[in-house]
Order: structure tokens, then C-alpha cells, then sequence
């Protein structure tokens, strides 16, 4: 992490330095992009399940829908945000927030709408705080652009372009051997087993309107997903993986849900058609005149993978594989301004529990380092990020988007 004397405003993220910077620098807005909660598995997530020795265990909740357990780990995580945002300022530490203090907008599908209702049960306990989004199921660009055909979209040159980023897809194995041979052992798939032997393929979709990706990846990464959601849901660990998938397990396999974004959300060619217009958006309302003092969007992991792509920057949660985003996890983009300068800084973070917090809904402490508060690097907006700087990185990365189409 950067130092103090370098990263002023960013050491103040730091509960080290927080004391020492309070009074020179006061947080005004805060943005968060946060992935919906626990969810039951989706309709063919786990495309590995042929290969398992055994039938996947059944869930109580339709799948893709926010469980309760989900929900009430979304709540102490809001509860937590609640603490540091009455502690910054930003909302009532008693009543209800005023109008237009607190927004919240959330994708169109139903586990984010839930997702958001729990947090805003969170943050503003007892009070009536709007929920805002589309109607169910119609299609939202900020979150899903290639549906809404909100954005220029090739197939073909998107293919053409992961294929070379990526190697035709050989790129996505290096440094998986561990995580394949753990998802292998959890499942009981006997040798040889595909997941080991089948290469990555990356081409456009029969109909040409997105891509195809088949190969070990495309059996691993949703399947590990599902062994997550297992655990995170807090199934009886003789459940979760038929009772050979560990905490530790679990992360040893999430490398493999990541590895999905490198082709769909942090590549080159999609980083800009997935994440584009939010992150437009989360730049507006950092740059604009007035705007909500929190603001919250609801998305997805494919949200959170291309956002964080688009800045350049990286991101590893305990618990979790590099670029993995966790259930019930976001970014947040707080602006300082000094009070010494009237300058505007931007501050990075996630905000996350560990699968262990969640799967357990332990109190979450505000300090520490079991806290759920991690400082990330401003990546490509550079040591001294402003949200000016911000909006201009995310203007010049997103630039395709005003191509006509």
C-alpha cells in the first residue's frame, strides 16, 4: 500500500493515520458499487456438476434469488458503512436521512432490488429510503450495455481481440494448477478429468449478438462459484463440496471464478462495454455540483471486474482469488477535500466480509485488521487522484462508447 508521505489523502484510509489526517481532510460524497448478496446458484452455474461423483444439494430459495442469509449479511455490512458514514458526516447519526441525502439505484433483476432493500435497511434503519430502479427485468445499460444495446458491440473483433490478449485463451490456465486440482478433488471427477485436459475457446455467439466461451473455465468458474455460495450460505459444512471443500478450499478455487472477467469484463475489448457507463455515472456524481452525500449502486461482479479494470488497479479480499469480487462486496469512492486547500482528493476502497463473516454473520469491527474496510491502489488515475482526474482516465477509457454504431 502506498505510504503516508507519498499518498497523503490515501494514508488517511489507514485507522493509523485516520486520527492524525482527520482534521485536515473531511469526506463530502461517497460513491459505492457493490455486488448483490447470497444468492441461490443459477440456472446452470455450475457447469461441472456432470463431472461430480454426486447430485449438487438442493437450496431452499429459486434460483438467482437474494436469500434471507444474504440479505442479513448485507445488512451488517451496511450497518458497518452506516458507523463510518454518520462518523464522516455524511448521514443523521439519529432519524431518518434527509431527502436526496442518501440514494440508492440498483440493477433491474430481483436479487439486486433485494439486495438493495437490505441495505438500505442497514444504513437507515426503520425508515422509508426509495429503492430505485428500472422495471424487473428490463434490461439497465449501466449494468447490462451489451443487453440494452446501449453500446458498439462486435462479436467478431471482440473475439479476435481476447483471443490475442489472452493467447487463444491458453493465458487463462497459467498458474491455475492449484485451483484445478482442488476443484477436481472437491468434485471427485475421475481422471482424466476435462477440466485438466480441455483448451480455453473464445468465439463469437451463434447468433453474433456476444461470445462463447467453452473449456475449463466455463466448467470451473461458475462451479466454484456455487461451492462459495454454499459455504457463504452457511450450509452444514458436510454439505458444502459433500464436505471436502474447506475455508481454504474455497479460496483456492476462486482464481477460477476470476479468471471468467479476463474474458468478459477486464479484457481490453469489454472493459469498456461492460463497466463504461457506470463508471461514467460514478464520475458524474463525484464531479457534479450537487449530488447525494451516498450514493449506492447495486450490480455485479462483471460490474465490479470491468470498473476496476478501466482504472487499472487490482484487488485481492481475504478469502478470495485476485480479481475475484466478493458476494455482498464494493468499491467505494470517497472525495476528501483539505481543509487546509479546498482541494478534492479521491479515495479507493472495498468494502467486504470474508466468507467466514458472512457464512457465520459475525459482528463486523470497525477497526482492525479483521475490519471489512480495504485501501486499494488509484491504479492509472494516478498517486494524487483527484475526481477530475478520475472523470477524465474513465472520458479517455471509455471513448469507444461515442463511436457510432
Amino acid at each position: 500500500m502506498p505510504g503516508r508521505r507519498a499518498y497523503p489523502a490515501w494514508a488517511a484510509a489507514r485507522p493509523d493515520s485516520a486520527r492524525s489526517s482527520a482534521s485536515r481532510y473531511r469526506v463530502d460524497r461517497v460513491v459505492l458499487l457493490i455486488r448483490h448478496g447470497i444468492r441461490a446458484p443459477l440456472d446452470g452455474e455450475a457447469a461441472a456438476a456432470p463431472l461430480a461423483d454426486q447430485p449438487f444439494p438442493r437450496w431452499n430459495t429459486p434460483p438467482s434469488q437474494l436469500t434471507p442469509h444474504g440479505a442479513q449479511a448485507l445488512e451488517r455490512l451496511a450497518g458497518y458503512m452506516r458507523t463510518r458514514f454518520v462518523g464522516q458526516g455524511l448521514l443523521p447519526g439519529g432519524g431518518c436521512p434527509q431527502t436526496g441525502q442518501l440514494a440508492i439505484w440498483t440493477n433491474s433483476k430481483s436479487r439486486t432490488i433485494a439486495s438493495g432493500q437490505a441495505l438500505a435497511q442497514g444504513l437507515a434503519p426503520g425508515c422509508a429510503v426509495p429503492v430505485e430502479h428500472r422495471p424487473e427485468d428490463q434490461a439497465d445499460p449501466l449494468f447490462d450495455a451489451l443487453d440494452a444495446q446501449a453500446v458498439p458491440f462486435d462479436a467478431r473483433a471482440a473475439a479476435a481481440s481476447i483471443n490475442a490478449e489472452l493467447d487463444q485463451g491458453r493465458a487463462l490456465m497459467v498458474g491455475m494448477g492449484p485451483a484445478v486440482a482442488t476443484i477436481e478433488r472437491v468434485l471427485g471427477c475421475r481422471r482424466p478429468c476435462p477440466i485438466s485436459t480441455l483448451p480455453n475457446r473464445i468465439a463469437p455467439s451463434a447468433d453474433g449478438k456476444g461470445l462463447t466461451l467453452s473449456g475449463p473455465i466455463d466448467l470451473a468458474s461458475g462451479t466454484a462459484q456455487v461451492f462459495l455460495l454454499q459455504y457463504t450460505q452457511g450450509m452444514p459444512l458436510a454439505q458444502v463440496g459433500w464436505g471436502r471443500a474447506s475455508a481454504a478450499d474455497i479460496a483456492a478455487m476462486s482464481p477460477l471464478h476470476a479468471r471468467l472477467f479476463d474474458v468478459f469484463a477486464r479484457s481490453a475489448y469489454m472493459a469498456p462495454r461492460v463497466g463504461g457507463l457506470i463508471a461514467r455515472r460514478i464520475a458524474t456524481t463525484l464531479t457534479a455540483p450537487r449530488a447525494p452525500a451516498v450514493s449506492v449502486l447495486v450490480g455485479h461482479d462483471n460490474t465490479i471486474a470491468a470498473v476496476t479494470a478501466l482504472l487499472g488497479t487490482g484487488f485481492q479480499l481475504p478469502g478470495y482469488g485476485r480479481n475475484d469480487p466478493p458476494i455482498g462486496g464494493g468499491l467505494l469512492f470517497e472525495r476528501l477535500i483539505d481543509r487546509r486547500t479546498g482541494r478534492a482528493t479521491l479515495r479507493l476502497s472495498y468494502l467486504a466480509q470474508t466468507p467466514d463473516q458472512a457464512r457465520s454473520l459475525a459482528p463486523l469491527p470497525q477497526s482492525g485488521p479483521a475490519a471489512p474496510h480495504h485501501p486499494l491502489a488509484p491504479g492509472r488515475c494516478g498517486p494524487t487522484c483527484t475526481p477530475q482526474g478520475f472523470a477524465t482516465l474513465i472520458a479517455q477509457e471509455t471513448k469507444v462508447l461515442d463511436e457510432p454504431r
